[in-house]
């Protein structure tokens, strides 16, 4: 997997093994509807994995990112992406369950700008991510990656084949 565009255009970040990282195309459309959206932005990349969204944000203009990823082993893999791409400085790793998270966003993170979040496909996630979102408008931008088999009814909905983007914007 590459950074797409950006200061860290073209280089290589590795994916955990067991991971379903988000595709070079879809971050790409996805970007191509931030356009420079994500300069000087606070990211919170939910379920963070390889970091891939974050680091492409970052490589993009970013100010910072805060990745939240519960799996350890995955965390070390998202630590050595962050230190390859020379983005430590603008980069918060914080090993905790995503739900939580997000349902303590005042104490646990400075109030993102954007929120990516792309969790585990079919498990009911989806859902408690919208309903704890809705409920807070501390963001700008939420970009939700899910299976196109969890409807979400809001936002605009980006489709590739099995996975389906919503990018939502607060109301505030």
């Amino acid at each position: 997997m590459r950074i797409i565009a950006g200061e860290s255009r073209g280089r290589k970040i590795k994916v955990p093994k067991g991971i379903r990282p988000t595709q070079d195309r879809v971050r790409e459309s996805i970007f191509n509807i931030l356009g420079d959206r994500v300069v000087n932005k606070t990211i919170l990349d939910l379920f963070a994995g390889s970091g891939s969204f974050g680091l492409e944000a970052i490589s993009r203009g970013a100010r910072e990112a805060t990745f939240v990823e519960i799996n350890p082993k995955v965390i070390e893999i998202l630590r050595e992406n962050i230190d390859t791409l020379g983005c430590t400085g603008r980069s918060k790793v914080i090993q905790a369950d995503a739900i939580k998270t997000i349902k303590n966003l005042e104490s646990d993170v400075q109030h993102p700008d954007i929120i990516f979040a792309d969790p585990p496909y079919n498990k009911g996630f989806v859902d408690k991510v919208l309903g704890i979102i809705k409920a807070k408008d501390s963001f700008l931008l939420l970009i939700l990656e899910h299976s196109k088999e969890e409807k979400v009814d809001i936002g605009r909905t980006l489709r590739f084949g099995d996975t389906e983007v919503n990018v939502i914007e607060s109301k505030v």
